[in-house]
């Protein structure tokens, strides 16, 4: 059986040297990053006509939702009291 404690001693001598970036590293700068291009305003219309479809789409889910279950009677909404107590 092999002893835990020198594999694990060494698989940490292994790892903690290797911290330095390497030789051929170079710091990432500003020049690297995407240049926009395009109009901003134009894709943020997109952006919002498509956010409020989904925004729709779930509102008219949910009610459509409460009114199927509603009318299947699996939802009760307690808007007023009961008949019976029965």
């Amino acid at each position: 059986m092999l002893a835990p404690r020198p594999i694990f001693s060494r698989l940490l001598q292994q790892t903690a040297r290797r911290y330095h970036a390497g030789h051929d590293f170079k710091p990432p700068s500003m020049d690297e990053l995407p240049v926009p291009q395009g109009s901003w305003q134009a894709q943020y219309d997109a952006n919002q006509r498509r956010y409020n479809s989904i925004l729709l789409f779930g509102i008219a889910f949910g009610v459509g939702s409460v009114i199927l279950a509603k009318a299947s009677g699996l939802l009760y909404l307690n808007y007023a009291p009961p008949k019976s107590l029965d």
